[in-house]
């Protein structure tokens, strides 16, 4: 009883800090929408989001992705879904892309901390999600995939444009009920996975990719934890292990730009999942892109100067 306890603990504790993310975002979208402010913003986004296959509204998500984190992506999806026609390919394309570049202003300065240069890391994370969107988009229109039209099953009819103030209300607030059984679903997935050892499994199986990337088995065990578990655990570990002098500078900027492009493998594309995106983008498609990226961008990294390479990349972790 004691660990259910905990476990609902837990998952009480996740799903405040969602609706902390989600509600406002929700209201502001609201907003938009009744004062016909959502048309003007889906203009401004149309010439990025077109590039990728989506329509111009759905830039708000990413937008707010970026900004907030992904629950805010969420919370800005549940807001124009019921305007905007979007298909499963669509949205596995536009939640990959938020997967990629979600919590910019938190993150980054975590990454800024354990020593990758901020306008690097923000140009890296931005660059490959708008070109994973292309490419998704690219092949699962060439293959037709994915086409049916995108419904997330838990979330309630609004109603569409004419949606009165009160059933918004009362709309929004059972998806936010359905919402917590899917965090307890994934916080107790999690904690399965935990007792398990899964984590650590797939910790040893996956780590080997890391040496095709020119990261040292000095920094391994590190980067899989960012790469499994989020940014925020992998770069807490850098920071500390940069502070002790057990990485080389090289070592830390190959983890963390691996780390923004593929953390938090598991509970976020489960997320993403249950939000109506397909495996073979949130997580499959990016984490094979990611390692492929990363076999590039390592080979440049690791040849450039002494001189280049403290300039453009790299700056010594804070104390």
């Amino acid at each position: 009883m004691q660990a259910i306890k905990l476990l609902i603990i837990d998952a009480v504790k996740l799903y405040w800090d969602l609706l902390k993310a989600m509600i406002p975002v929700m209201i502001l979208v609201r907003i938009a929408v009744e004062f016909g402010a959502l048309n003007y913003l889906a203009e401004a986004f149309a010439p990025l989001m077109e590039l990728v296959g989506l329509p111009g509204a759905t830039g708000l998500v990413l937008a707010t992705g970026m900004l907030v984190n992904n629950y805010g992506a969420a919370a800005a999806l549940v807001g124009i879904l019921p305007y905007t026609d979007l298909t499963v390919a669509q949205l596995t394309v536009l939640l990959s892309m938020v997967l990629v570049a979600h919590a910019l202003p938190i993150e980054q300065v975590i990454s800024r901390k354990a020593g990758l240069s901020l306008k690097f890391s923000v140009t890296l994370r931005f660059t490959f999600a708008i070109v994973y969107g292309w490419i998704l988009n690219v092949i699962y229109s060439w293959g037709d995939w994915l086409q049916a039209p995108a419904t997330i099953t838990w979330l309630p009819d609004s109603g569409g444009e004419d949606t009165t103030w009160a059933d918004w209300a009362i709309s929004s607030a059972t998806s936010l009920f359905w919402l917590f059984w899917i965090i307890l679903g994934l916080v107790t997935l999690l904690k399965i996975m935990e007792v398990l050892k899964v984590t650590d499994f797939l910790a040893r199986l996956l780590s080997p990719l890391l040496g095709l990337m020119g990261i040292s088995k000095a920094a391994t065990s590190i980067t899989m934890v960012g790469a499994l578990l989020g940014l925020a655990f992998g770069g807490g570990l850098i920071i500390k292990e940069a502070r002790a002098g057990h990485l080389s500078p090289r070592d830390i900027v190959l983890s963390l730009s691996f780390m923004a492009l593929c953390h938090s493998l598991i509970e976020d594309p489960l997320f993403m999942i249950a939000l109506g995106g397909d495996v073979t983008g949130v997580l499959i498609g990016r984490f094979i892109f990611a390692i492929i990226v990363m076999i590039g961008i390592s080979r440049i990294i690791l040849a450039l100067p002494e001189a280049t390479f403290n300039r453009w990349l790299y700056r010594p972790s804070s104390k």
